[in-house]
């Protein structure tokens, strides 16, 4: 979800968090507050009580169990994202529509805007997509043509927005799971 608007999403989970994560009963952390503070911390590394400052450790203390770890010393974040959002797919009916929900996932992903049926003049609004960085496709998620490929998206900056939209990203991938306990297994198809 960014800026109100939901869309589809290629997902890929980092296992190694996401088993952390179920061996103590963590899920997503979403409260942007308690990330923004999160990404102050190092990774794995300890900081010394003296070190925190009273709303620090006011924070830290409620986040869920299984985000950081406490010492008698100090206080490590374990807590890392354990998701990535590879490509968001904005479906949609009508071009300006979608186009508009393409684009508000610019801060966190690439994006398509992908319609039903090919909209009239398509070819002459193609460049208003491309200005945006946004790809078009044409059908469903499973069977579609690809008009315009999406632009490339490279993270510039980590905040706690987008660290938010991948642990929503995680969040909704864990629900959209039968069992949250292994790797999916691989399936071979039948000789």
């Amino acid at each position: 979800m960014a800026d109100g608007e939901v869309a589809d999403a290629v997902v890929r989970v980092d296992w190694t968090e996401h088993q952390r994560r179920l061996a103590c009963g963590l899920t997503a952390v979403t409260d942007l507050h308690a990330l923004d503070r999160l990404l102050t911390f190092p990774l794995h590394e300890l900081v010394s009580w003296p070190d925190l400052t009273p709303d620090d450790a006011r924070v830290l203390k409620a986040l869920p169990e299984g985000a950081v770890e406490f010492t008698e010393t100090g206080v490590r974040r374990v807590f890392a994202p354990a998701a990535d959002v590879d490509v968001v797919i904005a479906r949609a009916s009508r071009w300006q529509t979608g186009l508009r929900k393409a684009a508000a996932f610019a801060p966190f992903a690439r994006r398509v805007l992908l319609l039903p049926r090919a909209p009239r003049a398509l070819h002459s609004r193609l460049w208003e997509a491309d200005m945006l960085g946004v790809g078009v496709r044409i059908g469903t998620l499973t069977e579609f043509d690809e008009v315009l490929p999406p632009a490339p998206w490279k993270r510039r900056f980590v905040k706690a927005a987008g660290w938010r939209f991948r642990e929503r990203a995680y969040a909704a991938w864990r629900s959209a799971q039968p069992t949250q306990c292994e790797r999916p297994a691989l399936v071979s198809p039948r000789p």
